[in-house]
């Protein structure tokens, strides 16, 4: 079984009540896949970074990167796109480093888990990504990171029917149906899984794969 879980944005609360309802049922065999964007507008960045690091210990896990990490990263190791990271919701991520070590600094540990980051994950029958891929552009391998990264309307509203589902978070699911619930498009076979964490009557998903159950807290 995959564990496939959806934009956290700094909300370590939800992010506990998520690994505390699916945790029991995890075993030795299965992996878990984060899709990415674990810091910025939430108010816990660095508490979120802390525990992931700690939690890779224990499962097998793979951690996307999100659009947010590839700002922040570009921001804390090269002092550009400083503006564009502030306008996406950084602040709360620098706040939150210098509450808890009165600094904007990264430990060791929280700079491996930034330079660990995949851009995705391929499996048999599936595909999970942050933001989504570009059609008629080639296998994830050969597309363009920043569309794994960032692209929308052109991946989700595109007239294309993926070969392997493609699972991906990056635009909250209010945008695609209207709703805090999964969006499915069997059209596309796309599954969309940010269900908006980072608002305060959001919903952080898991979505396990291949039975589809559905995972939500609030």
């Amino acid at each position: 079984m995959y564990y496939i879980i959806g934009d956290i944005h700094g909300q370590i609360f939800k992010l506990l009540k998520l690994m505390t309802m699916i945790e029991e049922k995890i075993s030795d065999n299965d992996t878990i896949i984060f899709l990415g964007d674990y810091i910025d507008r939430g108010k816990d960045s660095y508490s979120v970074i802390e525990y992931l690091s700690r939690l890779s210990e224990k499962y097998k896990i793979f951690f996307l990167k999100g659009n947010h990490e590839d700002m922040f990263i570009k921001y804390y190791y090269t002092g550009k796109g400083y503006d564009l990271y502030i306008r996406n919701g950084g602040m709360a991520t620098i706040k939150s480093y210098e509450k808890a070590i009165g600094k904007m600094k990264l430990p060791e540990k929280h700079k491996k888990f930034f330079s660990s980051l995949n851009l995705f994950y391929k499996g048999d029958d599936f595909i999970a990504v942050h933001a989504g891929l570009r059609p008629y552009a080639g296998e994830p391998v050969r597309q363009k990171p920043e569309d794994l990264l960032w692209i929308r309307e052109d991946f989700f509203l595109a007239d294309y029917s993926w070969d392997k589902t493609i699972i991906f978070g990056h635009t909250p699911t209010s945008f695609l149906n209207n709703s805090k619930r999964i969006y499915f498009d069997k059209k596309r076979n796309i599954i969309g899984i940010d269900t908006g964490a980072m608002y305060e009557d959001g919903f952080l998903a898991c979505l396990r794969w291949p039975d589809k159950k559905i995972f939500q807290v609030n």
